[in-house]
C-alpha cells in the first residue's frame, strides 16, 4: 500500500513538473526580497559596490556573459564579510525572475562549468523542495568539475557531488542552505542509497527440458551409482582415519607403559642400592661392637685401606719382579 502511495505521489510530482515546464513558470517559495539567502549575506550583497554595478545589466544574456567572465569560484565571501562575485551575479538572476526554459539553459551551459554551478544554486535557493529531485537527479553523476574555492589550494569537485552537497547538505562553504522539511529529506536520502547500490541483473531461471524417459532413468541410475561410489570412498577414508586414530592411541600407550616400567625399575635399584649400602653399615657396626679395634665407627674404613695398601704392595712387586725376568742377564 505504501509502496502504491510513492508510485502515485512520483506521478503526481512528474505532472506537475511536466506542466511547471509547460507553462515555463518556476514554482519557488520562501521569500520573494532575499531569495532565502541568509540575513548578514544578503546585507552585505545589497551593500556591494559590485553589485550596485550590475543594475546596468538588463538581460539574461548579459547576466551570463558576466559570470562566464569574472566568477572563478563560488564562495559566498571574499575577505571577511564581503559578498563574492559569484552570489552578487547569483542574487543578480533573482531579479530577473528567470523562466524553466533559462534555468535549463543555465544547467546544461556548454561554456562554463561556474554558469551550471550558478544554476544549481538558484534551484536550491528558490525552487520548492518537493521538485528538487527531479532538477537534481539527471546530473547526479555528471563528471564535469568546477572550482568552488579559490586561493593557493583551490577546491575542484565535480558537478555531480555538488548536487548531492546541494540535496543532503544545509551549509554550503559556511553560508546556510534553505532548510528542506524532513519527510522531502529523507526520501532524497532514501533515493540516494538506492541510487548507489549496484543494480544486478536479474536472476535467470535454469532452462528445464523434456528428456525421454529412456534417458532420465539411465541419468537417475548413474547418479545413484556415483553417489555409492562417493559414500563408499568417503567410508574408506574414515576407516584409515581410524585407523591411524588407534594406531597413534596404542604407540602413544606402549611408549607411557614403557617410560612408566623404566621409572619403576630405576627406583627399584635405587631401593636396593640404599637396603645395600644399610646391610654393609649395619655388618661393620656389629664387627666393631665384638671388638675389632682396626674398624672406626663409620665401618670398615681402616680394614679397606689396609687391604688396598696390601694389594698395591703385591702388584708393585709382581711388576718389580717381571721386568727383573724380561731384563737380560749379566
Amino acid at each position: 500500500m505504501t509502496r502504491l502511495f510513492e508510485l502515485g505521489k512520483t506521478t503526481a510530482q512528474k505532472t506537475s513538473i511536466s506542466k511547471m515546464k509547460q507553462s515555463n513558470k518556476l514554482e519557488t517559495w520562501g521569500s520573494e526580497t532575499t531569495m532565502n539567502l541568509n540575513n548578514i549575506l544578503y546585507q552585505n550583497i545589497q551593500a556591494s559596490p559590485y553589485f550596485k554595478h550590475l543594475y546596468e545589466l538588463k538581460t539574461y544574456h548579459e547576466v551570463i556573459d558576466e559570470i562566464f567572465n569574472h566568477v572563478e569560484s563560488l564562495e559566498p565571501f571574499l575577505k571577511g564579510t564581503t559578498a563574492s562575485t559569484a552570489f552578487c551575479l547569483l542574487y543578480k538572476l533573482w531579479t530577473l525572475r528567470l523562466t524553466v526554459k533559462q534555468i535549463n539553459g543555465l544547467i546544461q551551459h556548454t561554456d562554463s562549468p561556474h554558469i551550471r554551478a550558478l544554476g544549481f544554486l538558484y534551484l536550491r535557493y528558490v525552487c520548492k523542495p518537493v521538485h528538487l529531485w527531479e532538477w537534481f537527479e539527471e546530473y547526479l553523476d555528471d563528471e564535469e568539475e568546477v572550482q568552488v574555492q579559490g586561493g593557493p589550494r583551490p577546491n575542484i569537485i565535480t558537478i555531480g557531488k555538488m548536487c548531492r552537497q546541494l540535496l543532503t547538505e544545509q551549509k554550503w562553504l559556511g553560508t546556510i542552505l534553505p532548510r528542506i522539511p524532513v519527510p522531502i529529506a529523507r526520501d532524497i536520502d532514501q533515493k540516494l542509497k538506492e541510487r548507489s547500490q549496484p543494480h544486478l541483473p536479474p536472476r535467470r531461471e535454469s532452462p528445464t527440458y523434456d528428456l525421454e524417459p529412456k534417458h532420465s532413468a539411465e541419468r537417475s541410475l548413474r547418479r545413484e551409482d556415483e553417489d555409492r561410489n562417493y559414500r563408499r570412498s568417503r567410508s574408506r577414508s574414515a576407516d584409515r582415519r581410524s585407523h591411524r586414530v588407534r594406531d597413534y592411541d596404542y604407540e602413544r600407550s606402549r611408549r607411557e607403559r614403557d617410560r612408566i616400567r623404566d621409572s619403576d625399575r630405576d627406583h627399584r635399584d635405587r631401593r636396593r642400592s640404599r637396603s645395600r649400602h644399610r646391610r654393609h653399615r649395619s655388618s661393620s657396626r656389629d664387627h666393631d661392637r665384638r671388638g675389632n679395634h682396626d674398624h672406626d665407627r663409620r665401618g670398615s674404613y681402616d680394614y679397606d685401606r689396609r687391604y688396598d695398601d696390601d694389594r698395591r704392595r703385591r702388584h708393585d712387586d709382581d711388576r718389580h719382579e717381571r721386568r727383573r725376568s724380561r731384563s737380560p742377564r749379566s
